[in-house]
């Protein structure tokens, strides 16, 4: 019977959106716990690990959540829970309900009165040396608890098939998804005359490799690949864990919207510092048409209790993304699913830093406050590419590569407080203040508007 409660609890992903990461991630800053891998998340976990009785009170997945959110629109989310496990196997329904209207899905509403939709949805199975996944949730893959260049777990709730094979110190994971239908031209650049549209599948699959030689050290190789085109056939090869598909590529004559991430993260005496770079075209040589790499870098570092400063717990990071990174000339191969990108919620042309501290006042009482700096260009992943393809002599690619045209810049500051009275009911509130120079890259233009965001969780599984 310990051995069914204990699969119970291991069973189930906490969401990569709520307390929980956040609790997770300072706990292993603290040294204080230690998942084997952490470079797709959510990652299970075992509530019944003695490292975690302290944090028993915060680490519970509700079956109810309300969430409120305004600033400058209002939306309420309902999220019941349904879950069931046994053994190795899990099962995990979660709707949501929107009333109000905000650039997230879902969109369609019934009776203009409210949009529904699965949050998450899926069932999965897990042993000592391999994982099955079927079903939707939100993956993220990289070092970072907030955010990632590759999948970043922000975009629209995502459907998978995903395997994962892992021993001592490796583990290798594939996801597979089926993005949304495209009816586009096949080519689309600044002056194109095409007046041909086709109807394109997409599809994208994400494959890492974990390694982590020391238990302080965790290091972290990911590739993305978005391809498609109209009556696409897949092959066994788009299925095989081990082989890039920038080969299939040059072999067999199949365009692909290629991605190549490297990350790290070290943990010591209560600190922790990880970076990630990512790749999307990385010019090996001179290129004709003056094309520049497409990049994304990001760096962050945590902290608990520094410079004497007990009970809190610090976070920061710096992300940037040059500015076709994420594009395409080939639009069905663009990095976005649903209108949302899957990386960084900014997309391309933007770098931001941003910072936490949370402040625990007692073991269920915690206040934090954050602030985000905010430089978005003007390009966007839908844009078209700025050259013609195939390339023709004489065109070049604009020089501003990094922060283009006119830079939106944005300031946030946010204060909250979380309360966990007890296992059964969590509450999170949150104020804040927006200010925006240049908005929607309109010189000058200035906006400031106010948000409040409230959360409550009931029940625990």
């Amino acid at each position: 019977m310990a051995a069914f409660i204990l699969t119970f609890f291991c069973s189930f992903y906490f969401p990569i959106d709520s307390w929980q990461t956040e609790v997770l991630e300072e706990l292993q800053v603290r040294g204080e716990y230690h998942p084997a891998f952490t470079g797709i998340r959510p990652f299970t976990i075992d509530r019944d690990d003695p490292a975690l009785m302290h944090a028993q009170h915060k680490l519970w997945n509700p079956v109810f959540s309300l969430a409120s959110y305004h600033d400058t629109v209002s939306v309420v989310r309902v999220k019941p829970s349904i879950a069931y496990s046994w053994r190795s196997f899990a099962l995990m329904v979660q709707p949501v309900v929107k009333f109000g209207d905000d650039s997230l899905p879902p969109d369609n509403k019934f009776m203009d009165m409210f949009s529904s939709h699965y949050e998450r949805a899926y069932v999965k199975f897990e042993s000592r040396y391999a994982d099955i996944f079927v079903g939707r949730e939100r993956f993220a893959a990289g070092p970072s608890s907030r955010n990632n260049l590759l999948l970043s777990g922000h975009s629209a709730p995502m459907d998978w098939l995903g395997y994962a094979l892992h021993a001592t110190r490796f583990k290798l994971t594939f996801l597979f998804s089926r993005l949304d239908d495209l009816h586009v031209k096949p080519y689309e650049y600044v002056g194109d005359t095409i007046t041909r549209y086709i109807d394109a599948e997409r599809y994208l699959t994400i494959k890492r490799l974990d390694i982590v030689p020391f238990e302080w050290l965790q290091l972290g190789l990911t590739e993305a690949g978005v391809f498609g085109g109209e009556h696409y056939s897949l092959e066994v090869y788009h299925f095989n864990p081990v082989v890039f598909l920038q080969a299939y590529q040059y072999n067999w004559n199949k365009d692909v919207n290629f991605f190549l991430q490297f990350d790290a993260k070290c943990f010591f005496n209560d600190w922790c510092v990880y970076g990630a770079l990512m790749m999307d075209d990385f010019q090996l040589e001179a290129d004709p048409n003056n094309e520049p790499h497409h990049l994304g870098f990001s760096a962050g570092l945590e902290a608990a209790d520094p410079f004497g400063l007990r009970r809190t717990f610090w976070m920061v990071e710096y992300t940037a993304v040059t500015r076709f990174t994420y594009t395409h000339f080939v639009p069905f191969q663009r990095y976005f699913y649903q209108s949302t990108p899957i990386g960084p919620p900014n997309g391309p042309d933007h770098d931001e830093i941003s910072g936490k501290v949370v402040y625990h006042v007692l073991s269920v009482w915690d206040v934090y406050t954050q602030t985000s700096y905010l430089r978005k260009g003007e390009t966007r992943i839908t844009d078209p590419w700025p050259i013609p393809e195939p390339r023709e002599p004489g065109t070049s690619f604009p020089e501003d590569n990094f922060l283009s045209g006119i830079v939106q810049k944005s300031l946030s500051i946010d204060l909250g407080a979380r309360v966990f009275p007890s296992t059964m009911i969590a509450c999170d509130v949150m104020v804040g203040i927006t200010m925006i120079d240049n908005y929607q890259h309109v010189i000058d233009e200035e906006r400031h508007f106010f948000t409040l965001q409230a959360c409550l969780h009931f029940f625990n599984w």
